[in-house]
């Protein structure tokens, strides 16, 4: 709008209002007050309050070249350069995404998640990753908010790294507690350095005769960040590439930090599928997500072996936030990663799993599995359980009809084994054009069949002998001994058995009943009617 003299503020905000509804700006009344309160160098409230204040030329002019790149449909929040999030006040520009109440949301479970964590937690403090943090937002808002936090925030984009570094500046004593990292994701994390206190006990006598004393001291102990992060925390782009998107977002926002391949679900993806291994036994994942990606979202984080896996609500209600928690108790990720790597090799693996200990090698290994015949005096006619990550292992592996998938969706992870036709003919091995495929309920156990693909699930004990409940005596009891590295220490709990039930038919029929009572598997609520 055009300069003149005599101009007040209630007269600067009307004429943008005007200005922007002619335009056709999605939202003129928001633009023109924001404008105006930022031109006039008072706030929004003050646009309403104050309408008789007195413009400067400098101040008309300040806010119509504002005016002019809002028109021209540059997001509002770039238009001003900052922007609100929670309790801070972010520089925003076109580096990075424009930080959204959503975004808030997510923030916010993270917070309140560490303000109750640490109620509980050893002085060392706690450690959060933020990953592709854009403009900083998340980060600075922990640092800010959680003061036993220590933040490292990543991103593979220099220039939004640049940004966040100018609001990092602006955060005061927090930001010594903030770290920035360029690279992709958690990639960007190796290497890094944590310092945490470590108790660490020295004695000295008092006296002679007076027994030793023991004081409490406080060292520094420098570890690597693999396995010791309390929250993983992350806004990844998950729209797919084809999809729609406003023309403010889509014209103006970094295309590398919205679009996440075909079904969006790529960084998704790559961030549930590393983060298990990064984060500390009982630390929390904390992912934005689309509106419509909850149920993909879900699957993932449990085929991957997380616990607590659900989805929390943004404002409006809409499905948001992926939230789950790595496990307390398992294994260690050296022991797992060894037992992964054995299996890679074509070895077999014996570890306690949510029943009995098992004997594992990968289906994909005609010979690994011969193996296993070989190790349990098992004749290789007779065929064995197959373990898979979830129901998108087994979709590759046989055909499920919509009533079996809804028993697997209903009753994965646990102790139900669905019994149907294989893909691709008669099995290599046993011949029958049957497989039973579970889903275990140990999460650690999900984490190893995603990464090398379903196993077997038979016991490790010698055929028609009872199966030692501890791994090392079930590993001693076989005919071939597993190689070095290849026994998951631990005990099983033992129990029922799963149920396995038939689904080749049209009808679901029950094999054997165990873990699941055949009045739970609920039969009748799959109508014909409904397709399922």
């Amino acid at each position: 709008m055009a300069s003149k003299d005599g101009l007040t503020l209630g007269d600067l905000y009307r004429g943008l209002r005007e200005q922007f509804a002619a335009a056709g700006v999605s939202d003129p009344e928001v633009s023109a007050r924001r404008i105006a309160a930022e031109a006039s160098g008072t706030s929004a409230a003050e646009v309403a309050l104050a309408p008789q204040t007195p413009m400067t030329v400098r101040m008309v002019a300040h806010a119509d070249a504002m005016a002019a790149r809002r028109v021209a449909g540059e997001p509002l929040q770039y238009v001003l350069g900052s922007w609100a999030f929670r309790e801070l006040d972010l520089a925003t520009d076109r580096r990075a995404l424009i930080p959204r109440p959503e975004t808030e949301v997510v923030a916010g479970i993270a917070i309140d998640w560490l303000h109750g964590t640490a109620r509980h937690r050893h002085p060392a403090g706690l450690s959060v990753a933020d990953l592709g943090t854009g403009c900083g937002a998340i980060a600075l808002s922990i640092a800010h908010e959680v003061p036993q936090a220590r933040v490292f925030a990543t991103d593979n984009s220099a220039d939004a790294l640049a940004l966040a570094a100018a609001n990092l500046a602006g955060l005061g004593n927090a930001a010594t507690r903030v770290s920035l990292h360029h690279g992709n994701w958690l990639d960007a994390l190796a290497g890094v350095q944590l310092t945490t206190p470590r108790e660490s006990r020295e004695t000295s006598a008092v006296s002679e005769g007076e027994n030793e004393s023991a004081e409490q001291n406080i060292a520094a102990a420098v570890t690597g960040l693999h396995g010791r992060l309390d929250v993983i925390v992350a806004n990844p782009p998950y729209v797919a590439d084809g999809d729609a998107l406003p023309a403010e977002v889509r014209d103006w926002e970094p295309h590398g930090a919205l679009y996440a391949g075909a079904d969006g679900l790529g960084a998704l993806r790559t961030i549930v599928r590393e983060a298990r291994g990064w984060l500390a036994p009982g630390g929390l994942l904390v992912l934005e997500i689309g509106s419509e990606q909850g149920n993909a979202a879900v699957a993932l984080a449990e085929a991957r072996g997380y616990a607590n896996v659900c989805i929390e609500p943004d404002l409006a209600g809409r499905d948001r936030v992926l939230v789950a928690t790595r496990p307390r108790s398992e294994p260690d990720n050296v022991a797992i990663g060894q037992a992964i790597e054995r299996l890679h090799e074509g070895h077999f693996v014996v570890a306690p799993t949510d029943t009995l200990c098992g004997i594992m090698a990968r289906y994909a290994d005609a010979d690994a599995v011969a193996r296993v015949c070989e190790a349990k005096d098992r004749p290789r006619s007779e065929p064995m359980p197959i373990l898979v990550s979830g129901i998108s292992q087994a979709d590759d592996l046989v055909e499920f009809s919509p009533r079996a998938r809804a028993l697997a969706e209903r009753h994965w992870p646990g102790g139900l084994t669905l019994v149907a036709r294989r893909r691709g003919g008669p099995d290599p091995l046993h011949g029958r054009e049957t497989l039973g495929v579970r889903a275990p309920a140990v999460g650690w156990l999900r984490w190893l069949i995603d990464e090398t693909g379903p196993v077997t699930g038979t016991s490790a004990n010698r055929h028609g002998v009872e199966t030692p409940a501890r791994a090392d005596d079930a590993a001693a009891s076989l005919a071939v001994p597993p190689v070095a590295g290849a026994v998951i220490a631990g005990t099983a709990p033992g129990g029922v058995a799963s149920t396995v039930v038939d689904v080749t038919g049209d009808q679901p029929v029950v094999l054997r009943e165990g873990a699941i009572g055949a009045d739970s598997l609920g039969f009748s609520d799959f109508s014909a009617e409904s397709g399922t």
